[in-house]
């Protein structure tokens, strides 16, 4: 017996630079690069859509853990 193939994983739509929160209830998800809101992830969307994954998806720089942001000298003030 063969394994099955392994699924193809959407991106996260939380960790992309396009993706936002619309505060619509009805279309609370939305897509600033293709320029619409829904009421799925904008991944899901497009796969849904295209049958392809999303081609704009562009990841966002995550802070590395106990590092300060630059220019921080540890001060609130």
């Amino acid at each position: 017996m063969s394994s099955p193939a392994p699924k193809k994983k959407q991106p996260n739509c939380f960790d992309c630079v396009h993706h936002y929160i619309t505060h619509e209830p009805r279309h609370p998800y939305g897509c600033r690069r293709f320029g619409f809101k829904g009421p799925f992830l904008p991944s899901r969307t497009v796969f849904l859509e295209t049958g392809m994954k999303c081609a704009y998806y562009t990841g966002q720089e995550k802070p590395i853990k106990g590092s300060r942001p630059s220019g921080s000298n540890g001060r609130l003030a």
